[in-house]
């Protein structure tokens, strides 16, 4: 009897034993699983500010040509109004000169 209760508490203290080193095991892979998450969230932190700089960055220069068409649109409606508005004038004076070329 005596010898089944030392191999009863022999046998205790291997369980622990091999139950403490897997508990550790699992302990030290959960510590580099955390480490590798955060770094995995520093990387993700960093593309995405990276994305927003470049984003800004594409939206300032968009806004900038987009001024420079308007601007260019604007000239170009500036131009047409100003034909159009002479244009009676330039009718007026193609017609005078047919009529003073048909007289000569």
């Amino acid at each position: 009897m005596t010898y089944i209760l030392i191999a009863l508490v022999a046998s205790s203290f291997i369980f622990e034993y091999w139950l403490l080193t897997k508990i550790s095991k699992i302990e030290k892979e959960k510590f580099r699983l955390q480490k590798a998450l955060f770094a995995l969230n520093q990387d993700l932190t960093n593309f995405q500010a990276g994305i927003s700089r470049d984003l800004d960055r594409v939206n300032k220069s968009i806004e900038g040509n987009l001024g420079h068409v308007k601007r260019i649109d604007r000239k170009v409606d500036v131009s047409k109004r100003d034909i159009m508005n002479s244009l009676p004038t330039q009718i007026r004076k193609t017609i005078g000169h047919i009529e003073f070329s048909q007289r000569a």
